[in-house]
């Protein structure tokens, strides 16, 4: 199954989930039905329509009402809004935690290897326990979580297993599901969680001493009404325990399979797997939100609600570790110490991998060994005085300023006199003085360096970031005329930061056939075309082989008319189309750029500018 295919899976889950939902809140209701009945029943008295209708319809309401406010809460906050409800504490690029820089390392190599934007860490300190999350609405705002104890007991093998699993949930479009899981089955929960605490204020209401008599029966009802709640409640949680289960068991086996096939390393995961095995380790969440976000979890979080492993959001860990490790006999550790960890170096050398049509579309959203060596490598490159200043999210502005910075003097010098009147003297001199650093980079260098920088830039507040993006744009346009480096550019930024400072939505499919965005179609593919070949009847030919891999007979657009503007506007558009049809497009477009029988340098920035806009992952392109 391809990517395409996962994110066409992903929404048929989303249904399945909806029709559960609806089973759960039916099957509670018929319950509450029932227990008002009974009631009448063993006081002899006829049953009351109009308060069998209000206990009822008050359980749907509170329901469906948790729900949506849930939902809401979530759509706003996103991954982080979970991780922060879980203990999390952000990661910065500049950590000084040894184990912290290594769980950075492996996340940022394994992002620019799929072609996704690097999610942003953070660490439950308070957790010892091993374990992990993914959490988010798309690759653009994607969170992952990892407990402490993950970093400080795992080996790097060990760790690129857990983290590996956690980009597949990522790459699959679980994590989506996962999110809208969480608002949906809070609304089941909640009378479970109202009888919680009004249980706890009776207890903390009741009086002490003889002379308070007077309070108890008042703390007696109290009690009652938690209990009720309570018991009823539970009845939700079984159900939304029972949507779980169905939701999440055997997207982990694939998760866990995933993750083998990635680093091609099975012992890494099977480690990890192996010491949560461990007695004084496991990888309970002590988080009073665990519960509600178990399902997403590297390992089983709450398994005392399982009834025995029925209703458990996780497959058994000795059954997954046999999965991946057929010998394994069952035993587990009995003490895990912590890992030393020592000074990274990654590789300088990688075997590079041809970018051709049909290598890019094989390796759309997939992860492997290769490219994260390759990944590596591309980083290691970077110079260290340019890498250290990407880790500050002050001069990391400065690296992006920097790497806008004309070749013409002329250009140049209008854009730092733009720097002057519009940014502070300690960022006009810091991006003079990393511009000889990074004017020597190729732009096939300065796309993973971009991406690197990118994710620092999160640690901006959006006021700062709006700042950020208007200088931006007036250094883009000093010339005039927006060349293809800089969309690139402003690409990335639009895929790595838009969304996740709110100047865009998240993506939605609005299309489903190819005559709703026909007209796009045609822009993108002329630009493609004239873009890739000097020659007009090349172009010509390019554009109509891609033409008629989609069954469309449209003519080329004049030269004149696929400016870069038009370009970025269809790219726009066509993100917004279904799974299904965006690889088909995708495709057509890869024909029209390798339709010479090569992919240039310039080809391969238009490819991954494309991708980019488009949401796919493509790999590291060489």
């Amino acid at each position: 199954m391809d990517f395409f295919q996962h994110q066409d899976k992903a929404k048929s889950r989303t249904l399945l989930l909806l029709c559960l939902y609806v089973l759960g809140l039916a099957g509670l209701t018929s319950i509450i039905a029932l227990a008002v009945l009974f009631l009448f029943a063993a006081a002899e008295e006829p049953t009351d329509p109009a308060i069998l209708l209000l206990c009822v319809g008050g359980v749907l309401t509170l329901v469906i009402g948790g729900t949506l406010v849930k939902t809401a809460q979530l759509s706003a906050g996103g991954g982080r809004a979970v991780a922060e409800s879980l203990g999390g504490r952000k990661v910065c690029a500049a950590a000084n935690d040894p184990a912290e820089r290594r769980l950075h390392n492996v996340v940022e190599e394994m992002a620019l290897a799929a072609g996704v934007p690097m999610p942003t860490l953070y660490i439950m300190d308070n957790e010892r326990s091993i374990n992990a999350f993914a959490a988010g609405f798309s690759q653009n705002d994607a969170v992952i979580g990892v407990n402490r104890g993950t970093v400080e007991l795992l080996t790097r093998d060990e760790l690129q297993g857990v983290i590996a699993h956690e980009f597949s949930h990522i790459l699959n479009g679980d994590m989506r599901m996962n999110l809208r899981l969480i608002g949906i089955l809070f609304g089941l929960q909640l009378l479970a969680i109202i009888g919680y605490y009004v249980m706890r204020f009776a207890g903390a209401a009741a009086p002490r001493g003889r002379s308070n008599n007077s309070g108890a029966g008042a703390v007696l009802a109290f009690l009652a009404v938690g209990l009720a709640l309570l018991i009823v409640g539970y009845i939700g949680m079984f159900f939304s325990a029972i949507i779980k289960a169905a939701i999440s068991r055997q997207r982990e086996f694939l998760a866990d399979a995933s993750a083998v096939q990635f680093t091609r390393n099975p012992d890494g995961i099977a480690g990890a797997l192996k010491k949560i095995g461990c007695p004084n380790v496991g990888s309970d969440i002590a988080n009073e939100h665990a519960a509600e976000a178990s399902h997403l979890f590297f390992g089983d979080v709450c398994g005392f609600f399982s009834l025995g492993g029925l209703l458990a959001t996780h497959p058994d860990l000795t059954t997954r570790i046999k999965r991946i490790d057929p010998h394994f006999d069952g035993k587990f550790p009995k003490h895990i110490a912590p890992v030393r960890i020592a000074e990274e170096r990654r590789a300088s050398k990688v075997q590079p991998t041809p970018c051709t049509k049909k290598g890019v579309m094989e390796r759309i959203g997939e992860l492997n060994i290769a490219n994260v060596v390759a990944a590596g490598a591309l980083l290691n490159d970077i110079p260290r005085t340019v890498a250290d200043s990407a880790k500050n999210p002050l001069s990391a502005q400065a690296v992006f300023f920097a790497m806008l910075l004309d070749s013409d003097e002329t250009v140049r010098n209008r854009q730092i006199r733009q720097l002057q009147e519009t940014c502070s003297d300690y960022l006009v001199k810091e991006t003079l003085r990393l511009y000889p650093q990074i004017f020597p980079l190729s732009d096939e260098e300065k796309i993973p360096l971009a991406q690197r920088v990118s994710s620092t830039l999160r640690e901006m507040t959006a006021e700062q970031y709006k700042r950020f993006m208007k200088v931006l744009d007036l250094l883009i346009g000093t010339n005039q005329k927006m060349n293809l480096f800089e969309y690139t550019i402003k690409a990335v930024l639009h895929r790595d930061l838009d969304i996740y400072f709110g100047r865009a939505r998240h993506l939605s499919v609005r299309y489903n056939t190819l005559a709703s965005v026909r007209l796009s179609v045609l822009a993108v593919l002329s630009y493609l075309a004239y873009s890739g070949h000097t020659d007009n009847d090349e172009a010509l030919r390019a554009f109509s082989a891609a033409m008629q891999e989609l069954n469309l007979s449209d003519s080329i657009l004049p030269a004149s008319e696929t400016t870069v503007q038009r370009f970025d506007q269809s790219l726009r558009m066509l993100a917004e189309t279904c799974p299904t049809l965006k690889k088909q497009i995708f495709a057509a477009f890869m024909t029209c750029v390798e339709h010479d029988g090569q992919i240039t340098s310039k080809e391969a920035g238009l490819i991954r500018a494309i991708a980019a806009m488009l949401a796919i992952p493509i790999p590291v392109l060489t």
